[in-house]
């Protein structure tokens, strides 16, 4: 085959193929594009269901804050109630704990005026001690709590003495001085042991009255025994300690005369009123107690 010839049968028979070639580049140009266009629209709709589910996310959201929020509040109400619970059995446990104390106080002061009671009925049981015949014990009387005990062994001691508690029956002290002996008794003020001040009194050598300067509301009732005694022994001499003169709420001995209506003691009766207290234990006792212990002897000496 001629040289010509054959080169151009070459050239006859790629020619055909060539427009195949150029139709298939805009294809594949239009394919790619329709692909991402697909991509693209698949974005778009997965863009829409994430936006489509949002408002269920946040729905979600709040239902769950909401939850939380009301088992706090649950947590918060129990927590109130178990508080109040507390509080009440706390209240309660007060309450009963307070009514076993007033049981017990109650118990106490039963027990206490029973056995008081006691005391006093075996006190009266007792042989009472018997007046002598002779005139020769100095009378110490007056209303409990008027300071006999500690005005009596204060004088004994010259050295104040302080008795805190009350004498329940007799309490017999013997004082010595120059030259002779005082015996003294005195006879406790509360209520059962007054009806034997008028059996000691007449055989008396001479009576002391003890009162309570400070208390006032008690003052009637002190002259009312005291008027009722030396009635009994018009010759008796008698000897009053204002007593507690170093109290602030004190009657002056003059306030005492008159509230003890001491003027209306017998014009035939020897009658001395001294303003006494019995301040410091251990202390000397005052120049007006010395005073009155001079002049106990005395009238004593004179008496016998």
């Amino acid at each position: 085959m001629p040289h010509g010839a054959t080169s151009q049968s070459l050239c006859h028979t790629r020619e055909p193929h060539l427009p195949a070639l150029r139709a298939t580049a805009p294809a594949r140009g239009r394919a790619g594009e329709a692909k991402k266009t697909g991509v693209k629209m698949e974005r778009e709709k997965t863009k829409k269901k994430e936006k489509g589910k949002e408002p269920e996310k946040e729905k979600i959201r709040e239902k769950g804050k909401e939850e939380k929020e009301k088992k706090k509040e649950v947590e918060k109400e129990k927590i109130k109630e178990k508080e109040k619970e507390k509080g009440r059995e706390e209240k309660s446990k007060n309450k009963e704990e307070k009514r076993k104390e007033r049981e017990t106080e109650k118990e106490k002061e039963q027990l206490k005026g029973k056995e008081e009671k006691e005391d006093n009925n075996i006190l009266l049981a007792k042989p009472l001690l018997e007046p002598r015949e002779k005139n020769k014990q100095i009378l110490v009387l007056g209303l409990d709590g008027a300071g006999k005990t500690s005005v009596l062994h204060s004088l004994a001691l010259n050295r104040v003495q302080h008795s805190e508690a009350p004498t329940q029956g007799f309490n017999a002290v013997c004082i010595n001085t120059e030259g002779s002996q005082m015996e003294f008794l005195e006879i406790g003020g509360s209520e059962p042991f007054r009806s034997y001040w008028d059996m000691y009194l007449s055989k008396g050598l001479l009576l002391i009255f003890v009162v309570d300067s400070a208390d006032h509301g008690r003052l009637p009732e002190a002259k009312k025994h005291l008027h009722q005694l030396i009635e009994t022994n018009p010759i008796i001499p008698l000897v009053v300690f204002a007593n507690k003169q170093d109290l602030g709420a004190a009657y002056h001995i003059t306030d005492i005369h008159e509230a003890l209506a001491l003027s209306e003691v017998g014009n035939d009766r020897k009658m001395f009123l001294f303003g006494t207290q019995v301040t410091e234990n251990g202390s000397e006792i005052p120049s007006a107690m010395q005073d009155a212990k001079d002049l106990i002897a005395h009238l004593a000496a004179d008496m016998q």
